[in-house]
């Protein structure tokens, strides 16, 4: 009996730590033609980061991609850096993650 709540101790606390390891699992999805800029800067702002789906060019279809509101929601070695996508009203500047390059000297 003990062996056995050892192992669904350790089940659950593998399973806590890949939930909490994953901050994709419950970001939100907002598709960019149908919001205008101030819309969707607000809602990076206030959940940090989102994927924003929007049209690729040349054909490419849908893109989906991930913007913050700084580099704190980046990965390690990484950095937000600026990209433009078609809101609904004008191209929006926003900001997604990008490894870090130093400049040259």
């Amino acid at each position: 009996m003990r062996n056995l709540l050892g192992n669904v101790n350790s089940f659950l606390l593998i399973c806590a730590i890949g939930l909490s390891t994953s901050p994709a699992f419950a970001i939100s999805r907002i598709d960019a033609t149908r919001h205008t800029c101030g819309e969707l800067r607000s809602a990076i702002a206030s959940r940090g980061a989102a994927i924003i789906t929007h049209p690729g060019s040349r054909q490419s279809g849908t893109l989906y991609d991930r913007y913050v509101s700084d580099s704190g929601y980046c990965n390690s070695g990484e950095v937000a850096t600026d990209d433009w996508v078609p809101a609904k009203d004008r191209s929006c500047r926003l900001q997604n993650c990008q490894p870090y390059e130093p400049p040259f000297d």
